[in-house]
């Protein structure tokens, strides 16, 4: 029984590796960086991660003047070599993100737009 259950958790894990490109996976980690937020840049904590299924699942930590706030981070998809767009998601709306990683996916820089696409914001980070 022992057998079966360890070839069953290396054949999860070999599945799990395969669900998520390296080119992909290469942009989990946390990147400290700045955002533009209400009228000026601002300190962002950028998270990017992927649970054991393989699924994204991201968050950002934002340190407002007035109050610091929290937001979701889904939906990222690859655009190009390391260029990725996702959706964002916090207590003031929603709206879509994309991010240019550098060559060793140690920082990128991008920009975040409302729904309406009608402005773009810097956000940038580096890896920590």
């Amino acid at each position: 029984m022992r057998i079966i259950t360890t070839l069953t958790l290396l054949f999860a894990s070999i599945l799990l590796q395969a669900a998520v490109p390296d080119e992909v996976a290469a942009v989990a980690g946390r990147y400290a960086g700045m955002a533009f937020n209400g009228s000026n840049m601002d300190p962002v904590v950028t998270v990017l991660a992927f649970d054991a299924q393989g699924r994204f699942a991201g968050t950002y930590h934002v340190d407002d003047e007035v109050q610091a706030y929290e937001g979701r981070l889904s939906n990222l998809v690859q655009e190009g070599e390391r260029t990725f767009t996702l959706e964002w998601t916090d207590r003031f709306g929603e709206g879509f993100a994309w991010f240019e990683f550098n060559s060793d996916y140690s920082a990128f820089t991008g920009f975040w737009t409302n729904v309406d696409a009608e402005d773009q914001f810097p956000w940038n980070g580096r890896r920590q």
